[in-house]
């Protein structure tokens, strides 16, 4: 049995781990790796779709493989030099991009597996668009060359072949709604022609556990071959799932080999925040509020939205953005409910409805829960919004005379990102909007304030924790910037396996 690293290990995300055993192989995530994408890509500057698999090979934001679709390969661009693997599947642990976000580029003869609820949630990822090549990980436009034959081109939607979709495998067996809604395209005149396989059809003997982490629907895996490996993908203990951490761990006790994160073991820690703690000190906030609440919490973090909305009940209407309302319609199908009574949805002013809006008009009850800038600008005490810095200008309808601003997310943890803070604190100062979570100090840079935010990993002494329980024979760290911390607390098993390298199991 082998064992190697395309990406991932010297990185928070990107995840790419190999595992072949004979004539058999299969991937543990196959994620986008924000990291390098960001030395050469950012918002205005992206890879070209056109292009295929030209770009991101070429900036090594792809590993060379042959294992892609044959759809993405211009004319001038050639895979006789790669190498060449067997993949059986790919097993996603969650649905953040940095896990299945290049799953996309990926042959649709290979089948992904993944919860239930992950599959879900990567589902209406793609169902609201927008998302770059490789995110598209369920089903995808196919391109052709055109009459530069070096330039892909989508074909019509209207052709039958247009839309390409690869086979799924449910850790878990899913409900009839999940199925219909795994089958459906939010355009009625196009159709994913949707595969279910089985696990039972992978060469590998897996089991999946479900582990908290800051999105529903994680799972950790232990796969047997000639040896036992254990994969957290990504884990912790202080989410309100801690205690199926603690279940994977122990079903994962005395595995040959622990493939394990170690996101938080290169910064610096401070108090210990758990996910109730958060929702306390919110609550708190929102108590003494006056005006208009804006809250500003991670995309896709359900637990959260859930907390506000368990908070703001009998107080205020919790208002979302449409495509919020869509990913919980998704949850939903996967058989969690979290859309409460006093939800709204905020009806965004432009010009058009993209197809998924339609979809959800017809099939929930969308058009009852809708509310109107203007409505929120009359009385905006009774009002929390859930909107981002990609969302401030609407408050160029709402209008708002002051109000309360909680930043419940992540630090920035590049120079870029930090930008965007102050652009955020600009828009904020420009509506009198008190700020809590974050500030900007007389430097000009922001400065995060404790309480706010609850980590989606694990914190070092609830690494040691978990490992203690599986007692592994030897521990590769991933998902890391600081192996050395593993090396540091387990010298004797600690196996450092860098991206681009392999070992022998």
């Amino acid at each position: 049995m082998k064992l190697k690293i395309y990406d991932g290990a010297e990185s928070i995300g990107g995840t790419k781990i190999y595992l072949q055993d004979g004539n058999s192989g299969i991937f543990l995530d196959f994620g986008l790796n924000f990291q390098t994408l960001s030395l050469y890509f950012k918002e205005f500057l992206q890879m070209r779709p056109t292009r295929g698999l030209n770009d991101p090979v070429e900036m090594g934001i792809l590993p060379k493989i042959d294992i892609y679709r044959h759809d993405l390969i211009p004319s001038d661009f050639s895979l006789n030099n790669f190498e060449k693997i067997k993949v059986d599947a790919i097993l996603i642990s969650h649905a953040h991009a940095d896990h299945f976000g290049s799953v996309g580029f990926v042959d649709f003869n290979i089948p992904i597996v993944a919860s239930p609820i992950t599959l879900s949630i990567i589902k209406g990822i793609s169902d609201c668009g927008h998302t770059q090549l490789g995110m598209d990980a369920f089903y995808s436009s196919v391109r052709e060359r055109g009459d530069d034959s070096r330039v892909l081109t989508s074909i019509h939607w209207k052709n039958p072949e247009s839309l390409a979709s690869r086979a799924v495998v449910y850790t878990q067996k899913p409900d009839g709604k999940l199925r219909d809604f795994m089958n459906r395209h939010p355009n009625e005149s196009r159709e994913v022609h949707y595969k279910e396989g089985e696990l039972s059809d992978i060469p590998f003997e897996i089991r999946s556990y479900p582990v908290d982490h800051s999105i529903y629907g994680a799972s950790a895996y232990v796969i047997e071959g000639d040896s036992i490996i254990a994969y957290t993908g990504d884990i912790r203990l202080h989410g309100e799932n801690g205690h199926l951490t603690l279940e994977f761990a122990k079903n994962s006790k005395d595995s040959s080999i622990l493939v394990i994160e170690g996101t938080r073991t290169s910064r610096e820690e401070h108090q210990y925040i758990s996910e109730e703690g958060v929702k306390d000190k919110i609550k708190g906030d929102i108590d003494e509020a006056k005006g208009l609440i804006i809250i500003d919490f991670s995309a896709r973090n359900f637990e959260r939205l859930k907390s506000v909305a368990e908070i703001s009940h009998n107080l205020r209407d919790f208002v979302i953005t449409e495509k919020d309302f869509y990913m919980l319609h998704s949850l939903k199908m996967a058989g969690i409910d979290i859309i409460s009574p006093n939800l709204r949805v905020y009806r965004a002013l432009k010009s058009s409805k993209e197809k998924w809006i339609e979809y959800l008009r017809m099939n929930t009850d969308l058009e009852d829960r809708y509310v109107d800038p203007q409505d929120i600008r009359r009385d905006p005490d009774n009002y929390i919004l859930a909107f981002s810095l990609y969302d401030m200008p609407h408050l160029l309808d709402i209008k708002p005379r002051g109000g309360v601003y909680i930043y419940s997310s992540t630090e920035a943890l590049s120079e870029e990102q930090s930008f965007d803070f102050i652009t955020l604190h600009n828009w904020l100062k420009k509506f009198d909007f008190e700020t809590k979570g974050f500030h900007i100090d007389s430097n000009g840079k922001p400065v995060f304030e404790s309480g706010y935010h609850a980590s989606g990993h694990a914190a070092p002494k609830d690494l040691i924790r978990i490992i203690d329980i599986i007692d592994p024979d030897i521990i590769i760290p991933v998902h890391t910037l600081n192996p050395q911390w593993f090396v540091d607390n387990y010298e004797n098993k600690t196996k450092i396996v860098r991206n681009g390298e392999s070992i022998d199991i």
